[in-house]
């Protein structure tokens, strides 16, 4: 399978390697040099510095072969044109698009995007098949089990306690994707501070799950 991903933020370099590592071929179309770089140097892939909105960097980036095409920037209007000119310019079937403002999910649907996910949408799964493991609850496996969205509820001798997200120093597989508090949704930033009955929402990769649960829950 041929994928385009559009941002090499956190999200677009855990999918990247996670992808590139299941034999996946993967291209990736990033806007900032330094990121690029710093990419090229972790991952055997095609990176491109470039706009993901101009079609001649979707081209370099091979969408005309594309089976899919993931736009995972910062930028809603990003992704959702990445998405659209993706699919009217270089006819690729599958597109994939991060929401970052969940109240624009439906619009992207209207306009013709197949996926589009936010947070708040990764939280609101109700996964009836979820297997539990003292503070950890599994929502959902992904990538024929390497890849699951998992849940955390961090009690109180926890070693995250009072640290920022920045300091917990997480492996690249592993994204925090929101936290719950006192029934309000957070959209975790690297200076958001773990507080005691947070609820976490991150997604991993099966062979990082251990560590996570060290690292939030103080125990494997």
């Amino acid at each position: 399978m041929y994928i385009v991903i559009v941002g090499g933020g956190r999200i677009g370099n855990f999918l990247a390697r996670t992808l590139s590592k299941e034999g996946e071929e993967v291209a990736l179309i990033e806007s900032d040099k330094d990121i690029c770089q710093s990419l090229a140097e972790k991952l055997d892939i095609l990176i491109i510095n470039g706009d993901g909105t101009d079609s001649k960097y979707l081209e370099d980036a091979g969408a005309k072969k594309a089976d899919v095409f993931v736009a995972v920037t910062g930028e809603d209007k990003v992704n959702l044109v990445s998405c659209q000119m993706a699919k009217k310019n270089f006819d690729v079937h599958r597109t994939i698009a991060r929401v970052n403002e969940p109240k624009n999910e439906s619009v992207f649907e209207s306009l013709g995007i197949d996926v589009a996910i936010s947070s708040v949408t990764a939280v609101s799964m109700i996964i009836k098949n979820a297997v539990t493991s003292g503070e950890l609850t599994t929502l959902l496996t992904l990538k024929e089990g390497n890849v699951e969205l998992v849940e955390l509820h961090v009690p109180e001798e926890s070693p995250a306690i009072n640290r920022t997200i920045k300091d917990l120093s997480l492996p690249d597989e592993c994204i925090l994707t929101a936290i719950i508090r006192h029934g309000h949704l957070i959209f975790p930033r690297g200076r958001t501070v773990i507080e005691v009955g947070d609820l976490i929402v991150a997604l991993t990769t099966a062979e990082h799950v251990d560590e996570l649960k060290k690292m939030i829950l103080g125990k494997k």
